[in-house]
């Protein structure tokens, strides 16, 4: 027997304890061949807190992800099923990536008429949202420190996981950050990324912010 808990990002937020719980009766039924529990969550912050436990010796790894679309899977997403014209789904694509959810919400206002810079703005005003939540626009708490961490991570695309907890002097800073869905921990290559390119859409349109300026690809609006 499989027993599936689906979106479980929301009980690490809110209820980690009712994880644990899950956790630990998922590794006694392993032990005791009853059934076999799939954990689905769409935040890193998940399998951050499991692998930190000893119920965690029971799970298959390496972790199973399932990535975001490729600008050619999503341009044919956008262009063959959405009709929307290539110059518009490029802009799209542009501003949120390959992250299905998002792109249906875009293409879902782009066809129903909304323009593409009110879109763009409520993206933006979306992930800034995110980034007040974690405390990393100016005069926050974690302003400083996330200056230096997202330049770096543009640098390199990818940060191992040690060098962003090296970073935060605390876990409960880490786990804090990490938790706002800025950056993504990646349990399967032990890595942490941007958590979408509409986050990195959010630090291009306010480079002067981060003090970034450069490697960006500008969004052009007519």
């Amino acid at each position: 027997m499989v027993i599936v808990y689906d979106n479980v990002s929301h009980l690490v937020h809110k209820n980690p304890e009712i994880l644990d719980i899950l956790q630990d009766d998922a590794k006694h039924s392993a032990d005791d061949r009853k059934y076999i529990a799939v954990f689905v969550c769409s935040e890193g912050s998940v399998p951050q807190r499991m692998e930190s436990r000893s119920a965690w010796s029971r799970a298959k790894t390496p972790v199973m992800e399932i990535g975001d679309l490729s600008e050619e899977e999503s341009m044919e997403y956008l262009i063959k099923k959405r009709k929307i014209k290539e110059v518009y789904a490029k802009k799209l694509f542009d501003l949120v990536g390959g992250r299905i959810i998002e792109q249906k919400i875009v293409a879902d206002d782009f066809l129903a008429g909304q323009k593409f810079e009110i879109i763009k703005q409520q993206v933006l005003d979306k992930v800034e949202k995110k980034f007040k939540s974690a405390q990393l626009l100016p005069n926050d708490q974690y302003y400083e420190l996330g200056k230096s961490l997202i330049s770096d991570l543009l640098k390199s695309n990818e940060l191992s996981f040690l060098e962003f907890k090296n970073y935060f002097d605390r876990a409960e800073k880490l786990n804090e950050v990490l938790d706002s869905n800025i950056f993504s921990y990646h349990p399967e290559k032990n890595i942490v990324t941007f958590q979408s390119q509409s986050v990195k859409s959010y630090i291009q349109e306010k480079a002067n912010i981060f003090h970034i300026y450069e490697n960006f690809k500008i969004i052009e609006i007519d």
